[in-house]
């Protein structure tokens, strides 16, 4: 059986306990099509499916579930995190120019977000604060202590700004369906560029805008072949790897003048 099926056969199970109607605990099970995805020469980007279940476990066998409140889920794929520079354009001389860069640390190189409804019907700002659920309520942080909480502000705007127009940022608000009172699913779309390294995937059901339960996976991108040894290369080896760039260059360049050459 694969582990598609076991996840599956799993939820059923999970969803035929849900059926009887006393109080009960919310919680989660969850999973992903897919854990590990190898980036090779020819990878175009790829579709998961993250699908799970809310569980209800009996704490009062005596007391009959009245009200079963609104619930909600909030799927969260988050990249491995990195220093990324920001630069501001000023306007010099009448030309638009990139003036001096600020480093921030810690800044997600990729970042999904859905929802069963409208993040805003779902629960209060407070809520998204706290568990730092969505992009506005990310915090970068930068290697200067000199900026202003305004000026701070602005450089998280154009960092988040830049990454949704890579495609390396979605949030998307009804993108979590649910099949009955407890099954729920969601796609997730990785672009071709996605950064390789590993994700943490969570889910969080919340009910009545408040989070009762929270369930987290890894999910791991990795580069693999000629790709993988290449980057490595890269990563240990900087200045060699530069200068082989260079010949390489300049020896396609050669070869190109060869063939096209009239005589």
């Amino acid at each position: 059986m694969t582990h598609l099926a076991k996840t599956i056969l799993t939820l059923l199970l999970m969803y035929l306990t849900a059926l009887p109607t006393v109080a009960r605990a919310d919680s989660l099970v969850s999973d992903i099509s897919e854990s590990q995805i190898a980036i090779t020469s020819n990878f175009t980007g790829k579709r998961l499916v993250l699908f799970g279940a809310i569980s209800r476990e009996a704490t009062d066998e005596n007391q009959v579930e009245a009200d079963e409140g609104i619930r909600d889920v909030i799927v969260v794929i988050r990249g491995p995190r990195e220093d990324l520079v920001v630069r501001k354009k000023e306007r010099v001389a009448g030309v638009w120019v990139n003036t001096d860069g600020i480093e921030f640390e810690d800044v997600p190189s990729y970042y999904f977000i859905a929802a069963s409804r409208d993040f805003e019907a779902i629960a209060e700002p407070i809520v998204y604060r706290r568990n730092a659920l969505g992009p506005r309520y990310l915090r970068f942080k930068p290697k200067i202590e000199e900026l202003s909480q305004e000026e701070r502000t602005e450089y998280q705007e154009a960092i988040i700004r830049n990454l949704e127009n890579s495609g390396l940022f979605f949030e998307v608000a009804g993108g979590v369906q649910f099949l009955d009172r407890t099954l729920f699913r969601t796609t997730v779309d990785l672009p071709a560029n996605v950064p390789d390294g590993t994700y943490s995937t969570k889910v969080y059901l919340l009910k009545n805008g408040k989070v009762v339960s929270v369930q987290s996976k890894p999910l791991y991108i990795n580069k693999t072949g000629l790709e993988r040894s290449i980057f490595e290369f890269a990563q240990d080896d900087p200045l060699a790897y530069g200068i082989l760039a260079v010949l390489f260059a300049f020896l396609a360049g050669w070869l190109a003048s060869l063939m096209f050459r009239q005589d």
